[in-house]
């Protein structure tokens, strides 16, 4: 089986993804720091993996830490190549996402969102590991006049947290621009994205209290 890296797994859309993995059958890695998330998902995904009887669902595993440690990312790596489990993919969903945080403290933004990723990239251009689908933002549209949006309407963010995400957009058009017949990359522009797991055992739920549209209107119905 291969084995898929989701950095930020244990968040809103990084849990959902990896059970999805895990029951097409790839081994997923999660890694992720807990800043605005909690193991206890992490035992979420476990049961909900208990309740699906299929057999040939793939394993899972978590590794608590942060990307902006480069070396300790790079262990990482090396020990999965080493148990001739080599990471061959990887879904980038960490990353801190309050835009009106991003507002009062940019430098905080800059600092993970863009460190984070460039020793992602580094770590994973040595090790030759190539496929990547990135968890950008509709954010990186800014204001439109268009009635529609479309991937290639004008994109001009207007918080700092929407600037890191179209940074990461160039950085990684620029990577497959320099190696084409190497680099695999994805990018992924969210509009709200809402809901749970089937199960109900996973939904959205951070540590911190919610900005975004759909946890603040569930937050509002509960009173």
């Amino acid at each position: 089986m291969k084995t898929i890296l989701v950095t930020g797994g244990l968040g809103f859309i990084g849990s959902h993804a990896c059970i999805d993995l895990i029951g097409y059958g790839y081994n997923v890695l999660i890694i992720d720091s807990l800043s605005n998330s909690s193991e206890s998902i992490y035992s979420q995904i476990l049961n909900i993996l208990k309740l699906d009887f299929k057999k040939n669902h793939g394993k899972v595993s978590l590794k608590k830490g942060d990307l902006r440690d480069k070396n300790w990312l790079n262990e990482i790596f090396i020990e999965c190549i080493d148990s001739g489990n080599p990471i061959n993919a990887v879904i980038h969903c960490a990353g801190l996402k309050a835009v009106d945080e991003s507002v009062t403290n940019p430098l905080k933004y800059w600092d993970c969102n863009i460190t984070a990723t460039l020793n992602l990239l580094l770590v994973m251009e040595k090790h030759k590991c190539f496929n990547l689908v990135f968890s950008s933002s509709a954010t990186v549209y800014g204001a439109n006049d268009e009635n529609k949006l479309k991937e290639n309407s004008p994109k001009s963010p207007l918080n700092p947290y929407g600037n890191t995400k179209l940074t990461i957009e160039i950085i990684l058009s620029d990577l497959y621009k320099s190696s084409p017949k190497n680099w695999r990359i994805a990018l992924l522009r969210y509009f709200n994205p809402a809901g749970s797991h089937a199960s109900g055992l996973i939904g959205e739920n951070p540590n911190i209290n919610p900005k975004n549209l759909f946890p603040l209107i569930v937050k509002t119905a509960l009173k």
